[in-house]
């Protein structure tokens, strides 16, 4: 829910049904992801939680990035 809960309303608005409709994973910072992180955030892993078929105008998915803590929010981005 902390990804949730960190969505702006126009970002909340996007996930058609719920939060559930989402998964989540511990992945290994990379170069695919680094830009969208927290340059501050010294960790090599986060959660992602990826909200599905959430992007605007495509079928791309809303991406949270979560430390490690399962607390902070540590980026956000669109992927296809």
């Amino acid at each position: 829910m902390v990804a949730y809960n960190d969505l702006t309303e126009e970002e909340k608005d996007l996930i058609p049904t719920s939060p559930k409709d989402s998964s989540v994973e511990m992945v290994t910072i990379n170069e695919e992801i680094k830009d969208f992180i927290d340059c501050n955030y010294a960790k090599d892993q986060v959660y992602q939680v990826v909200f599905h078929h959430t992007a605007p105008g495509s079928s791309g998915s809303l991406v949270v990035f979560i430390a490690l803590d399962k607390k902070t929010v540590v980026g956000e981005s669109f992927i296809e």
